[in-house]
């Protein structure tokens, strides 16, 4: 993946340019969409996928940051990039194997974690599809 291209380019839906009826929601998610992907933070990919957007990029960006450091790849709150994508779709993580036996691989790391802030995660983690 070319991270100097953005999540616009590399989709192909159009969402056109928000207007001054526009929620800021939909205006903050037009911006991220114009950045070149490299430039995403955690708390971007927090926002993009949390809202499902661009997922094919932004779940394998956020993938890797949490895969890095899992509990600590923080936009609001420990783990909470990682708790992002447990609660995407369970249809993408089908439609993405490898994707999602890197994610169940990563949640087998989690789970030889001494008690603390991985106890956040259980329950979520208890419904991930992998």
């Amino acid at each position: 993946m070319d991270r100097d291209r953005t999540l616009a380019h590399l989709s192909e839906d159009d969402w056109g340019r928000p207007d001054s009826s526009s929620t800021q929601l939909y205006r903050d998610l037009c911006a991220l969409r114009d950045l070149p992907v490299g430039q995403l933070t955690p708390t971007s990919l927090h926002l993009l996928v949390t809202h499902q957007v661009g997922l094919d990029v932004t779940a394998l960006l956020a993938l890797e940051h949490v895969e890095c450091d899992p509990l600590r790849s923080v936009a609001l709150y420990p783990g909470d990039l990682l708790a992002a994508l447990l609660r995407v779709d369970p249809s993408f993580w089908a439609d993405h194997p490898a994707l999602l036996a890197r994610m169940s691989a990563l949640l087998d790391r989690l789970r030889t974690l001494p008690d603390g802030d991985w106890h956040l995660l259980v329950s979520a983690a208890e419904q991930f599809p992998g």
